[in-house]
């Protein structure tokens, strides 16, 4: 699920969120000095549930309530990277999928 092919009642739900992440805490993958961008084969991800907890503080309500979950990803070390504050990318087709959660449980 992405922001942008939502139903207006939930893109207007979590529509404020964009101005709480356009600080020095929530780069863009570009902006990320660790990341310096992302691939083409790349996806974004939080390497920890405290790292989650700290990109979404005070949204998770709202997320959740939009139908967004958490997926849990097992990615070898050499197919991740970790840039500031826990944001991650990491190469899609080397990721396993080993579960989906609620939001409310993060």
């Amino acid at each position: 699920m992405d922001p942008y092919s939502l139903p207006a009642e939930d893109r207007e739900r979590i529509f404020s969120m964009r101005f709480d992440h356009c600080d020095d805490t929530h780069n863009a993958p570009y902006g990320d000095p660790k990341l310096g961008g992302i691939a083409y084969d790349e996806v974004c991800g939080l390497d920890s549930r405290e790292s989650l907890a700290e990109w979404f503080e005070g949204w998770t309500h709202q997320l959740a309530m939009s139908g967004f979950e958490i997926h849990v990803y097992e990615v070898p070390d050499e197919q991740a990277r970790v840039g500031a504050d826990g944001q991650t990318v990491f190469r899609a087709a080397k990721a396993v999928l080993i579960g989906t959660e609620s939001l409310t449980e993060a």
